[in-house]
């Protein structure tokens, strides 16, 4: 397997791996033709590596893919999967009983763009981004110019649409990661792969949702935390800071408590059309016999 690099001629990336193949004669005769190391890393040496790893405790697929120089997002995927279809039997913490930084720690985050200076800027919520935060509201960490409210809430809904449109996408990846089939299609067996070729063979994976309603629903809970004053005003009196940054906080909440209220409540609406905070107690007992409330 080698890789084309740019030359006078008409480049395709985008081709399968069979188009891309070519003989060691051909490599040889050709200096412009190189290894696809990544092709090699993810098929040959990362399948086995993740098998002989996965006993060890503390380890886990995005580690391996990091440190070998994989996409990170793509193996997190895979191991979010394996994790939520094995080891069912057991008792795991409720997710309000996690930290922050864990259970939010796969969630997209969150980009403003200063209208002034259109530089974009990582906003990670009053109590970790206190320099991006002034009485009068967000502020761009560049120039200092004031984001009004009305532009937070624009983007903040463009962010939310982003996620939930790549919810709606409804990608189906499967769990093995030597396989790596990504498809729209369910095929007629269910969640079985029907491998890379297509022709139901040559793989044994199970097809999951690449983004998974549990993941949508984190991302809401995420965004939503950001602009949660009381929140960060409980963060920073239980965090060990200096007082001064402390009282800064605390007086910062005050100020943005209407602004940060109002982008709250956009994320607010959307979780309250997500169905998976809700329990149909109607529906619940059914399984046991019991005939639905009236």
């Amino acid at each position: 397997m080698v890789k084309e690099i740019p030359s006078p001629m008409p480049v395709n990336a985008r081709n399968p791996a069979p188009k891309r193949a070519y003989t060691p004669g051909d490599l040889k005769a050709d200096p412009t033709l190189l290894p696809d190391v990544e092709w090699y890393i993810g098929k040959q040496i990362f399948p086995p590596v993740e098998r002989l790893c996965a006993n060890i405790v503390g380890t886990s697929t995005s580690q391996l893919a990091e440190h070998l120089g994989l996409d990170i997002k793509r193996y997190s995927s895979f191991q979010t999967q394996q994790n939520s279809s094995s080891n069912d039997l057991e008792i795991y913490p409720l997710d309000s009983q996690i930290p922050d930084e864990v259970r939010f720690g796969d969630c997209a985050r969150l980009s403003l763009r200063c209208r002034k200076c259109k530089t974009p800027f990582a906003f990670e919520g009053l109590a970790t981004s206190p320099n991006h935060v002034s009485q009068s509201g967000v502020i761009c960490g560049s120039c200092g110019s004031s984001i009004s409210t009305l532009s937070v809430v624009a983007q903040m809904e463009h962010a939310i649409r982003t996620q939930t449109s790549r919810y709606y996408e409804g990608w189906l990846v499967c769990d093995d990661s030597q396989c790596g089939n990504r498809t729209r299609q369910m095929s007629v067996y269910g969640s079985r792969c029907l491998g890379p070729k297509g022709l139901a063979r040559d793989c044994l994976g199970r097809m999951r949702y690449e983004y998974t309603e549990k993941a949508i629903y984190t991302q809401l809970l995420y965004f939503a935390s950001l602009w949660d004053v009381d929140k960060a005003k409980a963060k920073a009196t239980s965090t060990e800071m200096s007082r001064q940054d402390r009282e800064n906080i605390l007086a910062l909440a005050e100020h943005n408590r209407v602004r940060f209220g109002n982008v709250k409540g956009i994320v607010d609406k959307y979780l309250d059309k997500c169905g998976r905070q809700w329990v149909a107690m109607d529906t619940l007992f059914t399984k046991l016999g019991f005939k639905p409330m009236a």
